[in-house]
């Protein structure tokens, strides 16, 4: 029985960060491996982990590991990762911050704020609607008794 014997050819794959205005974009260069010879990982600790194993011939392998630290401002779980034509491109959105000027934060100092969705507003317009009706009727018995 023949056994393969498994050299690993590591090499330190080449890697490209753009920084766009709402997301980071980092492309790995990775010519001659398939999607599936390709894993991409993201810890709890915001640590990425890409790594992969292709065979070269009968006996050997070529395989990497890299690990990068995602910006603290990156919204790890929405991390996408696409491969096409030998580049893996990966994309990490970031998070929404709102400016807020000191005047802004002081005059709100103390005050919570309701986000509410549609249909939350939808329900607070028909109680108001509602209480403006039983208001008004209210005063018109009271002009007619």
């Amino acid at each position: 029985m023949e056994t393969k014997l498994q050299l690993p050819a590591d090499f330190e794959p080449r890697c490209r960060w753009r920084r766009e205005e709402h997301q980071y974009v980092l492309k790995v260069h990775l010519k001659g491996f398939k999607k599936d010879q390709i894993r991409v990982f993201v810890n709890d600790q915001g640590k990425l982990r890409i790594s992969g194993k292709r065979p070269i011939d009968e006996k050997n392998v070529e395989s990497f590991s890299k690990r990068i630290e995602v910006p603290k401002d990156c919204k790890s779980d929405r991390i996408k990762a696409k491969l096409s034509n030998g580049v893996l491109r990966l994309t990490m959105p970031k998070k929404t911050h709102s400016h807020v000027t000191r005047n802004q934060a002081a005059a709100t100092a103390g005050r919570k704020t309701l986000k509410l969705g549609v249909g939350a507003v939808a329900v607070v317009l028909v109680a108001a609607a509602a209480a403006v009706e039983a208001y008004v009727a209210f005063k018109y018995r009271q002009c007619f008794f």
